[in-house]
């Protein structure tokens, strides 16, 4: 299944050539990807306006406890605004480093022509640390 943006772009019109294969693993990993990277926007009025997106999770403390609670509303929003992602669940490795102590880890499922296959994508994306 793609969303209506990633049939936009992938769309085939005999004037377009061919259209790029649609990889659901890859849309499901960059949808993870944008829920962390976006903020969402609450009005002056403390109205919510997008609820789209993740706070920074340095904002949330440094502690262990404070991640899991991150992660409990990564989950949320997960399943909230990436629903081709069947039974997430959330892992935390230690990394042994410093600067960032933890690495996120999310797994679930992606129905790939009616076969489920197991999904794993670790955050930050590891280009992201370059």
């Amino acid at each position: 299944m793609q969303f209506l943006m990633e049939r936009l772009i992938n769309r085939s019109e005999p004037d377009m050539g061919r259209a790029p294969p649609f990889d659901p693993m890859a849309a499901v990993a960059a949808q993870i990807q944008r829920i962390v990277e976006c903020r969402p926007y609450v009005a002056a009025s403390s109205a919510r306006v997008c609820d789209f997106g993740m706070p920074p999770i340095v904002d949330t403390g440094i502690g262990l406890p404070e991640h899991e609670r991150y992660g409990a509303r990564l989950l949320a929003a997960i399943a909230r605004f990436e629903p081709r992602l069947c039974a997430p669940r959330l892992e935390w490795l230690a990394t042994g480093q410093s600067i960032r102590p933890y690495a996120l880890v999310v797994h679930g499922s992606v129905q790939i022509e009616a076969e489920p296959s197991a999904f794993r994508f670790e955050l930050p994306y590891s280009d992201d640390l370059a």
